[in-house]
């Protein structure tokens, strides 16, 4: 009887480990498929990255709709944070400042003397417009980005013969300054500004890494 017993529970045992071991086979599978997948891919000369944008080490991330391509740097230059073009906003070829109209969303470290937004906003304005023809303030109000207490402008100025719109939103977290834009061309503004008002959107903000951190 004793023997029966114990070949019962052995059989049932060996039955049980192996379950486990078939079930934790397909866990690992799992969770190695998972960090198989990347929203993101390195070309030639830039990282571009689909469905959201992440950067852990300033505590944000973007939810990029359907279709968007975000173009940021190539390791191991410094990731700050991303263009996407316009008006294709899912072109894969390079993007850059030099193009005429793009959306930009970037984090940086306070680096000026000033700690209060007003006075942070006026320095970033200051780089902006400076060596620009034409260039003014055209609006400035308060808003909110992800809950943080931001300021937005509206920007104008004259440009390689065009008349160039420029909008920012600036907000300051501890001391990493946020920073979303849209630079477009007068005839162009509306259907560009509906592409930053998703971006805008898709906005999000996480915790502050204590060390080193990776996007996955």
């Amino acid at each position: 009887m004793k023997e029966n017993t114990r070949s019962t529970f052995a059989v049932v045992r060996r039955r049980t480990l192996r379950r486990w071991l078939f079930g934790t086979v397909l866990v690992s599978f799992s969770v190695l498929a998972i960090a198989a997948r990347h929203n993101w891919q390195e070309t030639e000369k830039e990282t571009i990255w689909h469905d959201q944008y992440t950067n852990c080490d300033y505590g944000y991330y973007v939810s990029l709709h359907a279709g968007v391509v975000a173009h940021a740097s190539h390791s191991p230059n410094p990731n700050h944070g991303f263009l996407v073009a316009l008006p294709d906003v899912g072109r894969t070829a390079t993007a850059s400042t030099d193009d005429s109209r793009f959306i930009w969303v970037v984090a940086n470290y306070n680096a000026t003397d000033y700690e209060t937004l007003s006075d942070i906003a006026k320095a970033e304005l200051d780089v902006t417009g400076k060596g620009k023809q034409g260039f003014r303030v055209v609006t400035r109000d308060s808003t909110k980005l992800a809950g943080l207490p931001a300021l937005q402008f509206m920007l104008e100025y004259d440009a390689g013969g065009s008349h160039i719109l420029e909008e920012q939103v600036i907000a300051l977290r501890k001391d990493i300054v946020y920073t979303l834009g849209l630079r477009t061309l007068q005839a162009d503004h509306e259907t560009d500004e509906e592409e930053f008002a998703k971006i805008r959107v898709g906005f999000r903000l996480f915790k502050l890494p204590r060390g080193p951190c990776s996007n996955g």
